[in-house]
């Protein structure tokens, strides 16, 4: 076998050429793995080093952020249910006492009110609750009975019916957060939560019924509790007898309870 000269080289550079481009993508490689070496080691802990702070760190890091967040949310949610309880209170409780006559079925339910005050018998298809409450707000106002609550008659000066229809409106205000934390336990984001509690807020037919001497009032605000209830039983369904599923549980056994004593038909 004859040795390589250097005329060979000259005589076959294509073989010259081929061989160093084979080289290159070596070096490349090489170069490559060094780079991933380094920045292996760079984030590793070498062998005998204790990797314990590293873990604790990001630990603390990750705990960090969540409750920050999870605080953003709890101050986002605090924010949004005052401005829905503010909004539903000024639609409620707007000019409540403009209509100085006795309006619908304020010539029922004040009169049924009434006979609490004067204790007289009376039966009636409602259960007894609501109208206990009616009872409750004449009393609170020293009202004694003795206006019948005619349809259409104007309220005597010593009848504070203002009082009577505020303290039936304060029971459609809760509707709005309600049915903010409704949303939210049913899984909807803070947004869409904050979009049903203002339609609570300016729906016409709960505004309306909610600023007069009615059981309605009553009944929606007995009737909320019983849904936002079971809406916090649906969140913790898959946590069942745990202390939060038992309280959603109890609530949503209290509130139907008051539905049902409340109105029926």
């Amino acid at each position: 076998m004859r040795p390589h000269s250097q005329q060979d080289e000259k005589a076959q550079p294509g073989r010259a050429m081929h061989s160093q481009s084979l080289g290159e993508p070596l070096r490349e490689s090489s170069i490559f793995t060094d780079d991933v070496d380094n920045a292996v080691s760079s984030e590793c802990p070498a062998e005998g080093q204790d990797s314990a702070p590293a873990v604790g760190n990001s630990l603390q890091v990750f705990r960090a952020k969540t409750n920050g967040s999870l605080v953003r949310k709890q101050r986002c949610d605090l924010v949004n249910v005052v401005i829905l309880t503010l909004l539903a209170a000024v639609t409620r409780f707007y000019k409540i006492g403009r209509s100085h006559r006795v309006v619908w079925d304020e010539a029922h339910f004040g009169k049924f009110g009434a006979h609490y005050v004067n204790h007289t018998f009376y039966h009636d298809v409602h259960p007894p609750l609501a109208k206990m409450l009616v009872g409750l707000s004449e009393i609170l106002t020293g009202f004694d009975g003795s206006f019948t609550f005619q349809s259409g008659h104007k309220y005597p000066d010593d009848v504070n019916y203002v009082f009577m229809r505020v303290f039936n409106a304060s029971f459609g205000v809760p509707l709005a957060p309600m049915a903010y934390f409704t949303l939210l336990n049913l899984g909807c984001s803070s947004n869409a939560a904050l979009l049903g509690g203002l339609l609570v807020c300016v729906d016409n037919a709960l505004c309306t019924i909610s600023r007069f001497i009615l059981l309605d009032a009553m009944l929606l605000c007995f009737t909320s509790m019983s849904v936002l209830s079971l809406s916090g039983l649906y969140k913790h369904r898959k946590e069942p007898f745990t202390q939060p599923w038992l309280k959603w549980l109890l609530a949503t056994g209290v509130s139907l309870g008051l539905v049902t004593s409340a109105k029926w038909v």
